[in-house]
């Protein structure tokens, strides 16, 4: 169970089956959850479902294309630092290579690419998406200790005040018996000259 909650999601694009298997073979060693899309539609709605160490995104798609894909990526808070890395095997890679980037690629891989680079570039994105996911938890588990230790204090804190209060309350109250005790020992004092004064029957 604890392999399975480190394994992270690797989402695969291209509109070519045969490229698509290609890929899986190349990062199958990496033991990740290798999920495949054929659209750009389709990436959109996995994006939906799960979070991605890494995307793998053909830039030449029928319909949304790979950078058409890849913006729309950018536009969701859920999905707009996660790590592109564009694949093409056409087109005019110079230009492309400087719209990639525009789009916040973190790399432009020309077709054919030599497996063990590929498989080398995606491990560094599982390592730095680990580490930042165990980061986030971290920051989660202490920010909850430090609600917990300010729920703390603040209940110390009123309770140290219904202490205060308790004590002044006794306070007040025992000046209260002291001039009642005066009052009585006064009345009862007049009393007793009274009676010493009064003849006797």
């Amino acid at each position: 169970m604890a392999e399975q909650d480190s394994k992270v999601n690797i989402l695969l694009v291209d509109d070519e089956p045969a490229n698509l298997l290609a890929l899986e073979a190349v990062l199958e060693s990496l033991g990740q959850n290798l999920v495949k899309a054929h659209s750009g539609e389709e990436v959109l709605r996995q994006l939906i479902q799960r979070d991605f160490a890494v995307i793998l995104l053909d830039v030449l798609m029928p319909g949304m294309s790979g950078f058409e894909t890849a913006a729309r990526i950018r536009q969701r808070d859920h999905s707009r630092t996660t790590p592109i890395l564009f694949m093409t095997a056409m087109g005019n890679p110079e230009t492309e290579m400087f719209q990639a980037y525009a789009l916040g690629a973190i790399d432009y891989l020309v077709k054919p690419f030599t497996p063990a680079v590929l498989r080398s570039k995606v491990r560094v994105l599982m390592d730095i998406y680990r580490k930042t996911r165990e980061l986030r938890q971290l920051n989660e588990a202490l920010t909850l200790k430090l609600q917990s230790a300010e729920a703390s204090a603040t209940a110390l804190k009123n309770e140290n005040e219904n202490y205060k209060r308790t004590g002044e309350l006794l306070r007040r109250s025992e000046e209260e018996l002291k001039k009642l005790n005066s009052s009585l020992e006064a009345k009862a004092a007049g009393r007793d000259s009274e009676s010493k004064k009064a003849p006797a029957r």
